[in-house]
């Protein structure tokens, strides 16, 4: 099983979602491996992993892969290696402005492609100029993809009525493309909890001492178990 989260823009929070998502307790409890791969060149996840292992983290179930290449065929035998010794992938995918080559690679072999999008002009023309065309093209070649692909409301208020939110995305989406039932919710935590390498359930009990970041920590970590509790839901069908 492949799991990218993919979006064109950059700053959409795919490498938040792909870590902690690898990371989450659903996750754990449904797969015996996990691999998180980063396909961006800039290395946002091989710095973090690097910290991590200078730190001594418990590394749990996931190992961590870095493909830099602008190789379609070292992508490939990358993903076909690590898929033979990993039960699910979840892959954080760079934003590009030009080319794309890790987005059309990303939409063309993963089992489900998240796609982070806020409730705006920008994001939306952004999606319908470069990412659609992109599933259209792959649809059209591997017709059983057009389930493949939903959009996940992100920075939404953390106030905001989820099926407000999902009812929008599923009044202005195009064809073969769902919304996710969940949303991902913007919190100032998602700023800070990855210092020294940690993910969100690290620094949860870091914190757990102050209320106030406790609270915050525990909101988040329910963002992260309902996403992947959605995306798990969607594979196992």
């Amino acid at each position: 099983m492949i799991i990218s989260y993919v979006q064109t823009k950059g700053g959409t929070g795919k490498s938040t979602l792909a870590l902690n998502t690898a990371f989450s307790r659903h996750l754990a409890k449904r797969y015996a491996s996990i691999a998180l791969v980063e396909l961006d060149p800039q290395g946002t996840l091989k710095n973090w992993w690097g910290e991590r292992m200078e730190m001594g983290k418990n590394t749990a179930k996931v190992s961590f892969h870095h493909i830099s290449s602008t190789q379609k065929e070292v992508f490939q035998d990358g993903i076909s290696s690590i898929a033979s010794h990993n039960q699910i992938i979840v892959m954080d995918i760079p934003g590009e402005s030009t080319g794309k080559l890790h987005t059309r690679f990303a939409c063309a072999v993963s089992d489900l492609v998240i796609i982070p999008m806020r409730t705006s002009t920008n994001d939306e023309t952004a999606f319908a100029d470069n990412l659609y065309p992109i599933i259209k093209d792959i649809i059209k070649v591997e017709p059983k993809k057009k389930t493949a692909f939903h959009v996940l409301p992100s920075f939404t208020h953390p106030q905001s009525k989820k099926s407000t939110l999902i009812e929008y995305f599923q009044d202005i989406l195009p064809p073969n493309v769902s919304c996710l039932q969940a949303i991902y919710p913007i919190r100032s935590i998602y700023e800070n909890f990855n210092r020294e390498g940690s993910n969100l359930y690290e620094y949860a009990q870091a914190v757990k001492a102050n209320k106030r970041s406790a609270k915050q920590a525990s909101a988040a970590i329910d963002d992260i178990e309902e996403i992947a509790k959605t995306i798990t839901g969607i594979l196992e069908k």
